[in-house]
């Protein structure tokens, strides 16, 4: 996922919009990380990262109700207690 033009806009002091910007950016690279290890449950979590981050530079708000239909869909459910 491309950053966004919000996020090429940010000023030049840190701030929410800049650190969300950031972190996508990272996103890819943790997610070849984590499929270079061969973990399919990080994979999942950073893609559905990414595309949460991506909905909030969006402005779409979260949906907090989906949480627990993610962890129970989850590669890893199960695996943590």
């Amino acid at each position: 996922m491309q950053p966004s033009a919000l996020c090429a806009a940010a000023g030049s002091s840190p701030n929410r919009w800049e650190t969300l910007c950031a972190l996508q950016s990272l996103l890819p690279l943790l997610k070849k990380a984590a499929a270079d290890l061969d973990r399919p449950d990080m994979v999942y979590w950073f893609a559905q990262t990414d595309a949460e981050i991506a909905n909030i530079i969006r402005g779409r708000p979260s949906d907090t109700a989906a949480i627990p239909a993610l962890i129970a869909s989850s590669p890893a459910n199960g695996l943590c207690a």
